[in-house]
């Protein structure tokens, strides 16, 4: 499965040496967890493949997975037969065909339906008739968020599996990986969210939020 860091990339940033492998089943999953983040915050970034159904009667479809990379196939319900509709650029010379669509917003992720001479009208009223096939995320990942996934597992894995370190004059002495570990009274949670500063990095590709 792709990650959007490799183990290989996370280790040299970590500073391990080659042979030293003796943490690398927990930091897939640390990579697996910044994966999420990084869905969460920007969208796919890798490129990922989507087959879904959307209600018709409306002008746009808003797809559910951005940014849009391609559109594989349109599919338009009419009860017990589908048209297949065909790519129109938008504000070009139309083709003349009746049942087509075009990509309004690659960042938004939306598609409107077209007619003949490139007339938008809504798509055909239905439940869950309009199938469309499409690939979401960046051909290429931002060195940004590259950085990003990087410093966050950094930032966990400093944080998480620290053996000692100390808080408000306080010492905390930890076990090993995986074990349990004794806080001194007194000592608070450390927290392994996002911190501010790291969300900075990848303000360019955070996804905006659709208005429905």
């Amino acid at each position: 499965m792709a990650t959007i860091i490799t183990l290989a990339d996370l280790r040299a940033h970590l500073r391990y040496t080659p042979t030293d492998t003796t943490d690398d089943v927990a930091l897939m999953g640390f990579i697996g967890a910044a994966d999420d983040v990084v869905t969460s915050e920007c969208g796919d970034v890798l490129p990922t493949f989507y087959d879904e159904y959307y209600d018709g009667g409306h002008l746009i479809i808003y797809l559910k997975h951005r940014p849009l990379l391609e559109i594989n196939n349109v599919e338009e319900g009419w009860g017990w037969q589908n048209h297949e509709l065909d790519y129109q650029q938008v504000n070009t010379v139309p083709a003349g065909a009746l049942y087509a669509y075009s990509v309004d917003s690659r960042i938004m992720a939306s598609i409107s339906r077209r007619s003949a001479g490139n007339v938008n009208i809504p798509f055909v009223s239905g439940v869950k008739n309009i199938r469309v096939q499409y690939t979401a995320g960046r051909n290429t990942v931002p060195a940004a968020v590259r950085l990003f996934a990087l410093e966050l597992v950094a930032y966990w894995w400093r944080n998480s599996q620290a053996r000692a370190m100390t808080s408000a004059t306080t010492t905390t002495q930890f076990a090993a990986v995986n074990q349990d570990f004794t806080r001194a009274q007194g000592v608070s949670s450390f927290n392994l969210g996002v911190p501010a500063g790291l969300l900075e990095l990848i303000k360019p590709f955070r996804r905006l939020p659709v208005m429905a």
